[in-house]
């Protein structure tokens, strides 16, 4: 069963959804935005229009879910009112 977010297999990852597999980092990226949107946003987002920051879906989600470990919830949303 592949995650319906970057379609890479799930292994014995639980899904982060009850209704469509997802990898928990593949959920919290959907949510909070790439890692190329929580470094910076400007450059990544509007400039380039890649929240992801030319890297894979998988690894941009891998990656936010570190900033947001590192950084908090909180720094995470403000940047979503940008």
């Amino acid at each position: 069963m592949n995650c319906v977010l970057c379609d890479e297999p799930m292994g014995n990852e639980n899904s982060a959804s009850s209704i469509q597999p997802m990898h928990k980092a593949c959920a919290l990226r959907e949510v909070m935005g790439g890692i190329g949107h929580l470094i910076d946003h400007q450059h990544f987002c509007k400039d380039l229009g890649d929240p992801d920051a030319g890297l894979p879906y998988r690894l941009s989600a891998l990656l936010t879910t570190v900033w947001v470990k590192y950084n908090g919830v909180e720094a995470a949303s403000s940047i979503l009112s940008e």
